[in-house]
């Protein structure tokens, strides 16, 4: 078992500032040959690891939106009494809940599903907000209480997909690797990313995208959110592309949020994103 630095600092994700927190011991191993191949989470991989390692399969991705699990009783979470407690590590969904819930109060939580829902009963928070694909892979989809809607629960690029990474040069793990592949999640994982490379967001920009494959019509369509340091201002944005072409339709949205002023708000997180004179941040930035 491989431990990163991303499980051993407690800090909320954004306030680490430092790429590739979950991936870079885990992909060490796979430089030095003491690996064939590793599994990641595709929105904890970002997309400048070394030349020399591939994606070299991006299998049939689970659904990929966000779930609030309620450890008090069944109220969604728009039904929430005045100072609720929602633990999240996520600045994205700790301003996506204060957007929909300005009424609750946000904590940060860490740890694996398992941690993070028992610790949440211990320390008497109302819920959480997770990942739906990690619930439904350990089988714990009884506890959800909530589905959120992607138009205010936008979700991270990636999400609910996985990204298998081998040596570029170890043809005989790229072609077992390869019959794995879903095509059409591998586009949409292409249309999200390559929109985040055209913004300049990583992990410490609280950002949404979730792209989704119409076969049929041969489409694409890619729904995105962006949010400043307050929450208060955000873009969003959906479009529609080929399905043949996902890098460009991404790069086209980009586009569009760049000439709305997306650059303002990630220069924003750029030299703001650590205060804790924000609310949402003080409230987040430690357990």
């Amino acid at each position: 078992m491989v431990t990163t630095k991303g499980d051993k600092d407690k800090r909320p994700f954004f306030a680490i500032d430092q790429i590739g927190v979950f991936e870079k011991e885990v992909n060490d191993l796979l430089l030095r040959c003491k690996a064939d191949f590793a599994v990641h989470s595709l929105k904890d991989l970002h997309g400048g690891f070394s030349d020399k390692l591939d994606i070299a399969s991006v299998p049939k991705r689970e659904k990929p939106y966000d779930v609030f699990i309620n450890n008090a009783n069944n109220n969604k979470i728009n039904q929430l009494e005045p100072e609720s407690i929602i633990g999240t590590s996520s600045i994205r969904r700790a301003i996506q809940i204060k957007t929909k819930c300005p009424h609750v109060t946000i904590k940060s939580i860490r740890g694996n599903i398992e941690t993070r829902i028992a610790k949440s009963k211990e320390n008497r928070f109302t819920g959480i907000v997770l990942a739906e694909a990690g619930i439904k892979r350990l089988g714990l989809n009884g506890k959800i209480t909530q589905r959120l809607n992607i138009q205010s629960f936008t979700p991270a690029p990636g999400q609910g997909a996985l990204a298998i990474v081998c040596r570029k040069d170890d043809s005989d793990i790229v072609k077992v690797l390869n019959k794995i592949e879903h095509k059409p999640s591998r586009k949409e994982i292409q249309a999200e990313r390559s929109l985040i490379d055209k913004i300049g967001a990583g992990c410490t920009i609280p950002v949404g995208a979730l792209a989704t494959t119409d076969k049929k019509n041969n489409k694409i369509s890619l729904v995105t959110a962006i949010y400043s340091l307050d929450g208060k201002r955000y873009l969003k944005h959906r479009e529609k592309g080929s399905l043949e072409f996902p890098e460009r339709l991404g790069e086209k949205v980009g586009d569009i949020l760049i000439s709305k002023g997306a650059m303002e708000l990630t220069n924003e997180w750029v030299k703001n994103g650590a205060s804790r004179d924000n609310d949402i941040i003080k409230g987040i930035i430690t357990e």
